[in-house]
């Protein structure tokens, strides 16, 4: 580790009518990190790279975002759904860098993940969703495991913290006598 470097002040004579007061007080910078971070982002590239493979397969109209339906990583999708998944991901990759602040809304996500799998498992085909996205049983039970295992890794996981450099602050204030 890195010794902490002293901060000097030039001291300079004040103006006339001013004192100068020096403040010096010791801050520790924190660093914060949960294995729920590396879970979401696994997940969050995963759905990403899943969305657009299946925007690349099906392609982008938007006078037609419920057809054609096509398959990536062997699930049925339709550029409706290949477009919700990049949202997704992203939003998931975003709540993983964030250290150790976003677990809630990762557990959001995983929740809103779970429960449109169960959506998708509960609905008989054929139904809206499978006409609009292009879903079907695979799709449930893939996002009833993924929104799980994010719901899980954000509950379940701690959070871990780490005590970097010390520095010595010292400000100058200049006060009217």
């Amino acid at each position: 580790m890195r010794e902490a470097t002293q901060h000097y002040v030039a001291e300079t004579p004040a103006p006339s009518g001013y004192a100068v007061e020096y403040d010096e007080r010791d801050r520790s910078v924190r660093s914060f990190w949960s294995p729920a971070q590396i879970v979401g982002l696994i997940i969050g590239i995963g759905i990403t790279v899943l969305g657009f493979a299946a925007v690349a397969r099906t392609g982008f109209d938007t006078d037609h975002i419920y057809s054609p339906k096509a398959m990536a990583w062997n699930l049925p999708h339709s550029p409706l759904m290949g477009l919700i998944e990049v949202g997704f991901g992203v939003l998931v990759i975003v709540s993983a860098v964030v250290p150790g602040g976003m677990r809630g809304f990762m557990a959001l996500l995983g929740a809103a993940a779970l429960s449109f799998g169960l959506v998708v498992l509960v609905e008989d085909a054929p139904n809206r969703l499978n006409h609009w996205l292009g879903v079907v049983d695979r799709n449930g039970w893939f996002y009833v495991i993924t929104g799980g295992v994010l719901l899980l890794a954000a509950i379940v996981s701690p959070v871990f913290a780490s005590r970097t450099e010390r520095h010595v602050v010292r400000d100058e204030q200049r006060v009217v006598v």
